[in-house]
């Protein structure tokens, strides 16, 4: 039988805090992406990652029907997190996982399928967002803002979790001693050269 992971523990705990709405809102409290060398300092002010280690679920961004969390604690270091994304109807919960860089890496590439705009520049908003940390709104601004409101609707899903699972990967293996959100970032770096997601296994060690 396979080993249970701490995940699959946590989820039941996590679901029912967000189906009884007493999860913390932060959405107002990183607007702003700190820098890979400053994300744990950052969060640490923001949340209290490090120094309060108890049980806790934050909403961090909120498009309504898809909403991503953050679960204190996490497992791999002494401040981790877990990041988790809702899928909602109305105020119902419908789905909730941990999204990997295999859930990320498809809808990256489902995405750049949508339009010869995405196709052309959602690789450089993802180095905008993990490289430069410019915020979504501004790369929305930037790249997208001629697309269909459903499709803007849909890059942001992309863009908030990958926001966070690259703030997640900053504060696990903070750089410059360890690589940090750069390992997320050479994901798209290798999607984007025609590699496909079964290809980059043999490549990266996937950490989530």
């Amino acid at each position: 039988m396979p080993k249970k992971r701490k995940q699959d523990e946590y989820k039941p705990q996590v679901e029912k805090i967000i189906e009884e709405g007493k999860y913390i809102n932060g959405t107002k409290l990183c607007k702003e992406i700190p820098s890979p060398e400053n994300a744990r300092e950052e969060l640490e002010k923001l949340f209290q990652i490090c120094s309060n280690r108890d049980f806790r679920v934050i909403l961090v961004e909120d498009l309504e029907d898809y909403k991503v969390f953050i679960q204190i604690p996490g497992d791999k270091s002494e401040c981790d997190f877990f990041v988790w994304r809702g899928i909602f109807d109305g105020d119902k919960l419908i789905d909730l996982k941990i999204p990997t860089h295999d859930d990320l890496g498809q809808m990256f590439s489902q995405l750049k399928q949508m339009s010869e705009n995405i196709e052309e520049h959602l690789i450089n908003a993802t180095i905008r967002l993990l490289r430069d940390r410019i915020n979504i709104e501004e790369i929305m601004t930037r790249y997208f803002q001629n697309e269909q409101e459903n499709i803007k609707h849909e890059l942001k899903k992309f863009l908030t979790t990958l926001k966070w699972i690259g703030l997640q990967e900053d504060v696990n293996y903070p750089p410059p001693k360890y690589l940090g959100s750069k390992f997320t970032l050479a994901v798209y770096a290798l999607l984007e050269t025609g590699f496909q997601l079964k290809d980059l296994r043999r490549i990266i060690k996937f950490r989530l």
